[in-house]
């Protein structure tokens, strides 16, 4: 007659899954937490603006002074006209 086969049986089951089950899910979720912050990180943030290039360089015209003509903005490099104080691209302060 054996003593307490189905208790030996059940303590074996409960110690395989604290030793080895629980050990490997937990390692598996930690591992897929970790994959899809990675991927988080590497996509660009919604709220952040794509940078703005400019499209077509300023046109001096025959009655304009070189220096004024060829005027742009430091920060987007965006073309500007003599009376501007603002960058119409980028917003920068033109100093």
């Amino acid at each position: 007659m054996m003593f307490g086969g189905g208790w030996m049986m059940g303590i074996g089951l409960l110690i395989m899954l604290l030793v080895v089950a629980i050990p490997l899910l937990l390692g598996m979720a930690l591992l897929g937490g970790a994959a899809g912050y990675l991927q988080k990180q590497n996509r660009p943030a919604d709220g952040l603006q794509k940078p703005v290039f400019a499209t077509s360089s300023p046109v001096s015209q025959p009655g304009q002074a070189g220096a004024a003509a060829a005027r742009s903005c430091a920060h987007c490099g965006a073309g500007l006209q003599p009376d501007w104080t603002h960058c119409p691209q980028c917003g920068a302060p033109i100093g």
